[in-house]
């Protein structure tokens, strides 16, 4: 009978050795996995550079608001910007200073179709990251201005490995009513990954963007309407959002079982014609006091309010 000869001592212990080794090597691996999928995920919806490593919302707000012929960036894709008014017979009412909580309202309403399901357009995240910065721009738009964005967001599922999908368009105040155009609808836009420079680059830089147009509809965009409010569905991918002007309850979209607002709210003689002033002038003063719009620009509006009165 052959018996096995047992290891020398000392490969017996070198082989003990190696098992915790693989352990922690694996363990590494997969952390590092880990957190590549989330870096990936963050960045791609904006939300590393906005929470983590870079200013606060409010702040990058703020910055914009010195400068706002510049682009507002939130990460590789996000952003917002004031362009030209696109062409269409369509004016603007511009600059207007738009209540936010209303404005977060009317965004989270919208639903669209991208697929065979009817969706909500854009993520609570989406919608905390860009209603202020709308509210601000708006404020600063001139008549012959008007918004241009793109906002990614995980519309499927949430997670590590969900999806990031954008949405990219026109927003625009006219006629009472907040106007989006769609150009894209929860479109997949790539991954983007690090360079040497610090800063990054996309892995598939073909991906055109598309803001829509006021003259002609955009292909493959299907707005189904709002969930509750008011709203007009213009085109397949253009809506209108009625949502009134300045901070008070009195002026947003009515609802079944909000009052009907006095007739004479435009009569300087009467009490809710003050009312109304009063809350412009409070909704300006907030502005003010979060840093979007200059003392000058404060200034000037409070006087063109008084002289109203």
């Amino acid at each position: 009978m052959v018996q096995r000869s047992r290891p020398k001592p000392e490969l017996e212990d070198f082989q003990k050795m190696q098992h915790p080794r693989k352990t922690a090597r694996r363990l590494a691996a997969i952390a590092f996995s880990v957190a590549t999928a989330l870096s990936a995920s963050t960045v791609r919806a904006g939300l590393m550079d906005e929470s983590l490593f870079g200013p606060s919302n409010d702040e990058r707000i703020a910055e914009w608001s010195k400068a706002p012929e510049k682009k507002l960036r939130w990460g590789d894709w996000d952003s917002l910007q004031l362009v030209a008014r696109d062409g269409g017979s369509k004016g603007n009412s511009h600059p207007v200073v738009l209540d936010p909580a209303q404005l977060a309202k009317a965004l989270s309403s919208i639903e669209g179709k991208p697929f065979k399901d009817t969706k909500p357009v854009f993520s609570q995240a989406e919608v905390k990251r860009f209603a202020p910065a709308i509210v601000a721009a708006l404020a600063k738009a001139s008549p012959d201005q008007e918004l241009v964005f793109v906002s990614t967001g995980q519309h499927a599922w949430t997670g590590l490995v969900a999806p990031v999908l954008g949405n990219a368009g026109r927003i625009f105040y006219a006629d009472g009513k907040l106007n989006l155009i769609f150009g894209m609808l929860h479109s997949d836009f790539p991954l983007t990954q690090g360079n040497r420079d610090g800063g990054s680059v996309a892995t598939r830089p073909d991906v055109k963007i598309s803001f829509g147009s006021r003259t002609a509809p955009s292909k493959d965009v299907q707005i189904i309407g709002v969930k509750e409010g008011e709203a007009q569905l213009v085109r397949s991918d253009w809506i209108a959002i009625s949502i009134g002007t300045g901070a008070p309850a009195a002026t947003a979209a009515p609802s079944a079982t909000s009052k009907p607002a006095a007739p004479s709210a435009s009569d300087p003689g009467t009490d809710a014609f003050y009312s109304k002033q009063e809350g412009r002038l409070k909704a300006l003063q907030r502005l003010r006091d979060q840093g979007l719009i200059t003392d000058a620009e404060f200034q000037a509006k409070r006087a063109q309010i008084i002289k109203d009165l």
